[in-house]
């Protein structure tokens, strides 16, 4: 009886858990989007977007939204924004939130237009106090009505393989570590409409950083310029006044980008920081085979694999023996 018990309480637990996960998604429904056509979106070399309707960024904007960003940034972000007008947003690497504000900021009179937001952490990495996001309810409440919709604690695939939706703009923020966003990129490829923007901070954060480390310890990779300088498309780089580049650009992505899909892939080749764990693995191998399906990709992924697992094992046997 103990066991007939055991199976049917189970049982019941597994519905009342899947029903949960319904009603998070179901509850997307809030954001009203539509089904849109982008009008092909024309690169104009040295436009000034960080000079573009600057006054969108209010001092109360710039306190709060500039965690991560300098001001210099948080216009250029607000710019592209402004210039393109892109409807369905996706953002990568949320932390505070810092980011989603300046985002759903630049959207706010942009009509049947909205931001989803995704982070694998649920409380900030750097504040676990903190909720990831906290700061966009916390401050700007207004902003997220109807606008903003925020997933945590899974890797991206995972709800926009559930959301099956198709976005015009990225902001890709996450690790810096790779395979970090260059694993990133390959999960919302397919989610991504023609001519989509792409806006990616910390493209020269390896430079700054190594400062930080103990030689014998660094342990950061210019994934994020890697990514920008692979991705097919115009590219748009901030500068300083001084001419210094920037810590922050964007891609126009090319039409047909499944031409390109094999450059991807082969990142994933290059050393990587860490190894993600057999679960996130099994579950980005069935990610590829479904939306990618050309052997190729997935025996790219497996090599990378295999030859980085080598090559982190070697790195941390030398590293012992010269401590």
């Amino acid at each position: 009886m103990t066991q007939i018990y055991n199976i049917y309480y189970t049982k019941l637990s597994i519905i009342f858990f899947s029903f949960l996960s319904l009603l998070e998604f179901t509850n997307f429904h809030k954001l009203k989007y539509k089904s849109f056509q982008i009008k092909t979106r024309k690169f104009i070399k040295n436009f000034e977007y960080h000079n573009y309707q600057r006054e969108y960024l209010t001092k109360k904007i710039k306190k709060y939204a500039g965690y991560e960003l300098t001001s210099n940034q948080a216009y250029f972000l607000n710019g592209i924004i402004r210039k393109f007008k892109p409807k369905h947003c996706l953002e990568l690497g949320v932390s505070r939130g810092g980011s989603s504000i300046l985002i759903l900021n630049a959207l706010k009179d942009i009509n049947n237009s909205f931001l989803v937001s995704l982070d694998i952490n649920e409380n900030c990495y750097n504040n676990k106090s903190e909720k990831t996001g906290y700061a966009v309810k916390k401050y700007f409440p207004e902003l997220a009505i109807n606008k903003w919709q925020l997933f945590t604690g899974r890797q991206p695939h995972i709800f926009l393989s559930k959301l099956k939706m198709k976005f015009d703009f990225l902001f890709l923020d996450t690790v810096h570590y790779a395979p970090g966003e260059m694993i990133n990129l390959l999960e919302v490829l397919p989610f991504l409409e023609e001519n989509t923007i792409i806006v990616l901070h910390d493209i020269i954060y390896h430079f700054p950083s190594l400062k930080y480390y103990n030689q014998k310890d660094i342990k950061i990779h210019p994934s994020q310029i890697y990514l920008i300088s692979s991705l097919m498309g115009e590219k748009i780089i901030l500068t300083s006044k001084n001419n210094n580049i920037d810590n922050i650009g964007a891609v126009i992505l090319y039409p047909n980008q499944e031409k390109y899909y094999l450059n991807y892939f082969l990142l994933l080749l290059s050393p990587w920081n860490y190894i993600p764990n057999d679960t996130f693995i099994d579950e980005l191998i069935k990610f590829v085979k479904t939306y990618y399906k050309k052997e190729i990709y997935i025996s790219l992924f497996n090599r990378s694999i295999e030859e980085n697992k080598l090559y982190i094992k070697k790195y941390e046997l030398l590293s012992r023996q010269f401590k």
